[in-house]
């Protein structure tokens, strides 16, 4: 492979200097020839508009306004591949993105019109190695999780299916066993990563370890990570799923949501999150989704979860013990990725039911208000608010494994996300919709700071495109961030060429 990729890169040179002097001058435009040179390593690796995978990824987005024409699609293979492909970018000063499952609905965080895509779609090994797994960036999180059913053990990842490996752990992951086991990047043990000088390295305790803690929360700043090897746990099957409700039941259902809140600081197993809807645009109505988890199978309904089976008003429940590749929903409304365009912005506060109930009723005033502003011109969408609880243990974890980058300790929690999503079916309501957002968020974050309750948390996979998330991780956390960032790529090719993500 390596003499392959050597042969390959020595007749890239030949496109790229001969191609480069005729960037802007004929057709050619810089992002074209490196796309050219990239067919050094093989032509099936680089796709153009008009072919079936040119348009298969660049529509393989959760958000529909993320759709993108890029110059042209790099599907690497290996890790070398993917060096291949920034030793050209750094030859060449090409724009790039980087795409794994394509789950953050910023547009132009994953993709760029005119820059070059480098999908990891090809990128999926699930290579299960004792007590460690080997995933590549280019899986969901379904993909995984059928893999490590069939050895009795789970590894942490998303409470989604669809949601991609990469962006997840990168950005510090939420999941359903964060109360043993802290965020998804502390379970990594090693980063595959390759760094702006095209090299292939690991990140690990003990090789490049100032990469390693970057790498746990720092996002796409400090390299392309082609492979995690993260930590396995036993688990055979779980009891869990998801309870509907009728709306009129929100009241009670936010009255329980602290009730089990509280009780994850004393049973780690336990796990949940609620999903507040108003789909009637799109004529579903208006519901209630508690999601929830325990970490081993029960023959009845687990203490923790007790206080939502007695709420009135349930129209559905899939809880029951089932493999865990089960138990992570695919989607919602009954809707495809990609069929709807979403805008999301999120806020931490500390455990509160007075918090809680504000932030439903500012959702429910705020939604209402939006419809009212666009009158009949209003499009189908969806309106959603997410509870997701932090456990302290899930803080206290992080510790335990040497820290992560997000800057949070057990003295933080327990901890609430509330996550804000409005969904549509078109593209043109993106910045009166964004906009809407934001205010909503804000009031409740006003609120919350009123109460003494807020935190200046911004969980990076839940941000807005305006919001800053790493200084968020606290003034030592940054700097920090930014040092080894320069250390690894002081030309900024992860800055400057890599279009996308949050700047730091």
């Amino acid at each position: 492979m390596k003499t392959v990729l050597a042969h390959g890169l020595i007749a890239s040179r030949s496109i790229l200097s001969n191609g480069l002097d005729l960037a802007g001058v004929t057709e050619f435009s810089r992002a074209q020839v490196c796309c050219l040179a990239l067919k050094g390593i093989s032509a099936k690796a680089v796709s153009f508009s008009g072919s079936s995978t040119y348009t298969n990824e660049t529509h393989n987005y959760f958000s529909a306004a993320n759709v993108v024409q890029p110059a042209c699609v790099f599907s690497p293979e290996t890790a070398e591949h993917v060096a291949y492909a920034i030793r050209i970018f750094n030859g060449a000063n090409c724009s790039f993105s980087v795409r794994s499952g394509g789950h953050l609905p910023i547009p132009g965080s994953n993709g760029q019109n005119g820059a070059i895509l480098l999908a990891a779609t090809k990128l999926k090994m699930v290579d299960i190695r004792g007590k460690t797994v080997r995933i590549g960036p280019g899986n969901t999180w379904t993909e995984v999780y059928r893999e490590t059913d069939k050895v009795g053990k789970v590894v942490l990842g998303g409470r989604i299916g669809t949601v991609g490996v990469g962006g997840l752990v990168l950005g510090g992951g939420i999941s359903f066993q964060g109360s043993e086991h802290g965020f998804a990047c502390d379970t990594v043990v090693n980063y595959q990563v390759v760094t702006a000088d095209g090299q292939v390295q690991n990140a690990n305790a003990s090789s490049n370890p100032d990469l390693f803690w970057a790498l746990k929360g720092g996002s796409n700043r400090f390299g392309i990570v082609t492979a995690f090897d993260m930590r396995m746990y036993p688990l055979s099957k779980v009891t869990g799923g998801t309870i509907t409700y009728q709306y009129s039941s929100l009241p009670l259902v936010l009255e329980q949501i602290d009730v089990v809140h509280r009780h994850l600081e004393f049973d780690p197993k336990a796990s949940f999150f609620v999903n507040v809807m108003d789909a009637a645009d799109v004529g579903v109505g208006k519901l209630v989704e508690v999601v929830l988890y325990y970490g081993k199978p029960s023959t009845g309904i687990p203490v923790a979860f007790q206080p939502f089976f007695d709420i009135p008003g349930i129209v559905a429940n899939t809880v029951s013990t089932k493999p865990y590749s089960e138990l992570v929903p695919n989607g919602r409304e009954g809707l495809s990725p990609g069929t709807l365009s979403h805008t999301w912005r999120s806020l931490t506060y500390k455990r509160s039911p007075v918090v809680n109930k504000k932030v439903a009723e500012i959702f429910q005033e705020e939604a209402e208000k939006f419809r009212l502003s666009q009158g009949s011109s209003v499009q189908p969408g969806v309106f959603t608010l997410a509870y997701e609880p932090y456990a302290t243990s899930m803080l206290s974890a992080s510790q335990r494994t040497g820290g992560n980058a997000l800057g949070l300790d057990r003295q933080n929690g327990p901890l609430m996300l509330a996550l804000l999503t409005y969904s549509w079916i078109n593209q043109t309501e993106s910045a009166t919709r964004t906009a809407a957002v934001k205010a909503s968020v804000e009031r409740m974050k006003r609120f919350a700071q009123a109460e003494e309750k807020h935190i200046d948390f911004i969980y990076i996979n839940a941000a807005a495109p305006d919001q800053d998330p790493f200084r968020s991780y606290g003034q030592v956390n940054y700097q920090r961030l930014r040092d080894i960032r320069r250390k690894h790529d002081p030309k900024g090719v992860f800055s400057v060429l890599q279009a996308g993500g949050f700047h730091l």
